[in-house]
């Protein structure tokens, strides 16, 4: 999904790739957001993540009234960088205060939360500075975005070896003797 915003950018009219960039980081906020959220079991983590996406919605919707054009919406990807980093805190908070007998390399959310903390850190400071470096500098960007494209990868096949839970251990059966 991402990988097509970012193919039709170039193919948007000048006057909607405002909110168009606007939109694209909403969603991939959202996604990483719920990426995170869904790997979290503490209900008071999750509500605290629910509770950073309304502002942050909020915030950009805000930001998006009142600030100026420019090429790149450099503080809501700021202040999205800065909440996900946040999340990957509670996550591994979460993971390492939780009694586990298996390393957390063999979680697939930790792959995710690598990922995800690998490609926002990494292109941090060029999102911020968007708006005043050279455009030739972005390839750079590429590179934590392919290392986390790949973390993405070992994630999914971290999750397609984990055991599966059977529904029906959890449910007891009825008893169905009808027998006098």
């Amino acid at each position: 999904m991402f990988f097509l915003l970012l193919y039709f950018f170039y193919d948007i009219p000048p006057h909607l790739k405002q909110i168009y960039q606007y939109i694209y980081t909403f969603l991939e906020y959202s996604f990483f957001a719920f990426l995170l959220w869904s790997n979290i079991g503490n209900r008071r983590l999750r509500v605290i993540i629910i509770v950073f996406s309304a502002l942050f919605a909020a915030f950009q919707i805000i930001f998006f009234l009142v600030g100026k054009e420019s090429k790149l919406d450099t503080i809501p990807v700021g202040i999205e960088t800065i909440f996900l980093f946040v999340f990957i805190f509670f996550f591994f908070y979460h993971h390492f205060n939780t009694s586990k007998s298996q390393f957390i390399y063999h979680n697939y959310g930790f792959w995710i939360a690598l990922g995800i903390l690998v490609y926002l850190g990494g292109s941090f400071f060029f999102n911020l500075l968007a708006n005043h470096i050279d455009p030739t500098y972005w390839f750079v960007t590429y590179i934590t975005e392919t290392i986390k494209n790949i973390l993405f990868f070992i994630a999914l096949i971290v999750y397609s070896k984990t055991p599966r839970e059977n529904s029906l251990d959890k449910k007891p059966l009825p008893y169905l003797d009808m027998m006098i």
